[in-house]
């Protein structure tokens, strides 16, 4: 009976020109639109997911964006690369490498916090945002591969035949490293989203305006700012920058 209620609720609001949407979705909705729309008008035919963990971003660009084409997820943590490429298996064009992407090749220790969707190559600091306590903590250090956008982007390509890919950065305080590593393939990046830091949560991680000003001299312009977290006082701690390359604009 309450569906029934729900969908004749839903199919009267529509018809004068309202959707009805639950509270615990409104945070991320209009970044789902502002994605849609991008990608539409970008005719994104590759998503490189970098720092992919359990595959989060990948269910959002499905369900919520309603992108259906080919999504490549760089993962290095051992367990999740194994949880990714069972799940990817039920998803065609979900593409799984494990391995992070940096500045150069090679291997880099890597931090596995207690809440893990916080692991990172730098250092925590919980100084400025106390509710982190307990969470962004290391739990255990693993070594993992680390290669560069610009040697394993031509093979991709090859691979997968897109010509036209977004770069979604998620790499808890090292989203600069990764574009270090891709000086070459930056202009074939149609748009990209970067999380950028107003209170640093790790040290050395560079802050939101550092971020801003390096991808504006390599020819992106944002569409789009995000709200990712707050702290108890309501203060950003960070938020998703939405970018489109000037040439593709």
């Amino acid at each position: 009976m309450l569906k029934i209620v729900k969908d004749s609720v839903l199919k009267i609001s529509r018809a004068f020109g309202y959707d009805i949407v639950p509270l615990r979705e409104m945070k991320e909705r209009d970044f789902a639109l502002h994605l849609r729309a991008l990608l539409d008008y970008l005719k994104v035919d590759c998503v490189l997911d970098v720092g992919a963990n359990a595959g989060q971003y990948h269910d959002f660009l499905r369900d919520k964006v309603l992108y259906d084409g080919s999504i490549v997820s760089f993962e290095p943590v051992g367990r999740h690369v194994e949880l990714l490429r069972e799940r990817a298996r039920a998803d065609g064009a979900w593409h799984i490498e494990g391995y992070a992407l940096g500045a150069k090749d090679g291997n880099l220790p890597i931090n596995v916090m207690v809440s893990d969707q916080f692991s990172s190559f730098l250092e925590p600091d919980n100084s400025r945002v106390g509710a982190y306590d307990g969470l962004n903590v290391p739990c255990h250090v693993e070594n993992v591969q680390v290669r560069t956008l610009d040697v394993v982007m031509p093979a991709l390509q090859e691979r997968l035949r897109f010509e036209r890919p977004y770069l979604k950065l998620d790499t808890q305080g090292f989203d600069i490293e990764v574009l270090q590593g891709a000086h070459g393939s930056l202009p074939e990046v149609r748009g990209l989203q970067t999380e950028a830091s107003v209170i640093g949560i790790y040290k050395g991680m560079p802050g939101y305006m550092d971020t801003l000003r390096y991808l504006d001299e390599r020819g992106f312009d944002v569409t789009g700012f995000y709200p990712v977290s707050r702290d108890s006082s309501l203060r950003l701690v960070e938020f998703d920058c939405v970018m489109i390359n000037r040439g593709a604009a």
